[in-house]
C-alpha cells in the first residue's frame, strides 16, 4: 500500500471509527497507570487494589490496559485497509469496550488477577479478529502480528495466574516492541514521504531490502534471547548489534525532513527510542555494576511506547478528521511532555539520591502529556458516528 492510499482524506459519509472509544480508554488507563506511581515516589501509601505493589499497579494498568486499548483502536481501524477485510460493526466494538470496563471494574473493585483475566479475554477477542482478518484475505504480510498478538495474550494470562510472571512480563514486553517496529516501519516512512509532499517538496526513500530483513533478524534474535537469557553475554551482542542495525533501518526515513511536523517528528523520536533501550540494554548486560535493566525497559516502555501511542493516535485522528498535518500546540507540548517524562525515568540510575523527585517528576509529566493529547484531541474523539 503506497503513502497516498495509506493517508487520503477519510469519506465524507458516516462511518464508524473503532479508533475513538479506544483512544479514550487508552488516555482514561495511561493516566489512572501514571497516578498510582505518585504517592509511592515519596514513600506513601498508593492507591488501588489491596495487596497491590505501586509498581505492579503501574505495570498493570499501562502495560495490559493503555497498550492493548491503543492496538486495539489502532488495529480494528487499520486492518480493514491492510487487508481489504470488512470492518468490525459497531456491536462488536461496544463489545470489545464491555470487556475493557469489566477489566477495570474486576482490577480495581475484585482483584488484579481478575482484571487481568478480563484483559485477556480483550485480547483474545482482538486476536481471533484479527486472525480472522488476516486469513480470509490471505494477507501473508500481517501474519507476524496475528502471531505477536497471540504471545502479547498468553503473557497476559501468565501474569494473571501469577506464573512465571517475570518470564511473562518479558513476553509481553517483547511482543509489544516487535509490534512498534513493524507498525513503525510502515506508518513512520509513509507519513514522512505524504509530509513532505503535503508541504510542496519532494522526498525519496530508499529503502533497502537487505537492510530491512537485517534488521528484522536482528532485533528478533535480540529479543528471543532476551526472553531465554536476559543476562547472558550473547544476549548483549545480539542487543548491540540490534540497536545498530535498527539505527540504520531509521536512518532510511530521514527523519530530519520532517523537523516542522511534531507529529511525524514524533513518530522518528518514539521509533528512535528502540535503538536506545537496545543500546542500554547491551550496556547492563555488559557492565551491570554501571546501569540497571530497568533504565533500558524505560527507555522503551517510556520511551518508545509512549512517545509511539501519541504520534500514531495524533497522526490517526488528523487522518479521518482531515486535519492533515496541521499544527497544534497541545499536542507538540505532549510530545515534549513524553520527552521529558523518558530523560526524566532514565536520570534516576545516574543520580539515585533524588529517586523521589525524578520518579515523581516523570509519573506527573507521563499524565501531563497525556491531559495536553487530550486537550488536542478530546473533541475529535468524543464525537461519535456508528452509521
Amino acid at each position: 500500500m503506497g503513502a497516498d492510499d495509506n493517508f487520503k482524506a477519510f469519506e465524507t459519509k458516516p462511518v464508524h471509527l473503532p479508533f475513538r472509544p479506544f483512544f479514550l480508554v487508552a488516555v482514561v488507563d495511561a493516566v489512572l497507570g501514571g497516578s498510582g506511581w505518585l504517592p509511592s515516589a515519596f514513600g506513601l501509601q498508593a492507591f488501588g487494589p489491596a495487596g497491590l505493589s505501586a509498581g505492579d499497579w503501574h505495570r498493570d494498568m499501562l502495560l495490559f490496559g493503555m497498550v492493548p486499548a491503543v492496538l486495539t483502536g489502532f488495529l480494528l481501524t487499520a486492518l480493514p485497509r491492510w487487508t481489504g477485510h470488512r470492518a468490525v460493526s459497531p456491536r462488536t466494538t461496544h463489545l470489545l469496550i464491555l470487556s475493557w470496563a469489566c477489566s477495570r471494574a474486576g482490577f480495581l473493585v475484585v482483584s488484579p488477577s481478575l482484571g487481568l483475566t478480563f484483559s485477556s479475554v480483550w485480547i483474545l477477542a482482538l486476536l481471533s479478529i484479527a486472525a480472522r482478518a488476516v486469513i480470509a484475505s490471505r494477507d501473508r504480510r500481517d501474519i507476524k502480528i496475528v502471531l505477536l498478538l497471540a504471545v502479547f495474550c498468553a503473557s497476559n494470562g501468565l501474569v494473571a495466574a501469577s506464573y512465571q510472571v517475570e518470564l511473562a512480563l518479558r513476553l509481553a514486553l517483547v511482543s509489544i516492541i516487535s509490534l512498534v517496529a513493524i507498525i513503525g516501519g510502515r506508518v513512520v516512512p509513509a507519513l514522512t514521504v505524504a509530509y513532505v509532499e503535503s508541504a510542496g517538496g519532494r522526498i525519496v526513500l530508499s529503502r533497502s531490502t537487505p537492510r530491512e530483513y537485517a534488521a528484522a533478524l536482528a532485533t528478533g534474535s535480540a529479543l528471543c534471547s532476551w526472553v531465554v537469557a536476559p543476562e547472558a553475554q550473547l544476549t548483549g551482542f545480539a542487543c548491540a548489534l540490534a540497536a545498530f542495525s535498527q539505527a540504520a533501518r531509521a536512518a532510511q526515513w530521514k527523519g530530519w525532513r520532517s523537523l516542522s511536523s511534531s507529529t511525524v517528528l514524533g513518530l522518528h523520536i518514539g521509533y528512535g527510542w528502540i535503538v536506545v533501550g537496545f543500546g542500554l540494554l547491551a550496556i547492563h548486560i555488559f557492565a551491570p555494576a554501571m546501569l540497571g535493566q530497568a533504565t533500558a525497559v524505560h527507555a522503551w516502555t517510556i520511551g518508545a511506547v509512549g512517545t509511539m501511542a501519541l504520534a500514531i493516535m495524533a497522526s490517526m485522528i488528523r487522518k479521518h478528521g482531515r486535519l492533515a498535518f496541521r499544527p497544534s500546540m497541545p499536542a507538540t507540548c505532549a510530545l515534549a511532555a513524553m520527552t521529558s517524562c523518558c530523560l526524566s525515568r532514565l536520570l534516576i540510575e545516574a543520580l539515585p539520591a533524588y529517586f523521589g523527585l525524578l520518579a515523581s517528576l516523570s509519573g506527573a509529566l507521563w499524565i501531563v502529556a497525556f491531559g495536553l493529547f487530550l486537550l488536542a484531541y478530546g473533541r475529535a474523539l468524543s464525537q461519535v458516528a456508528v452509521k
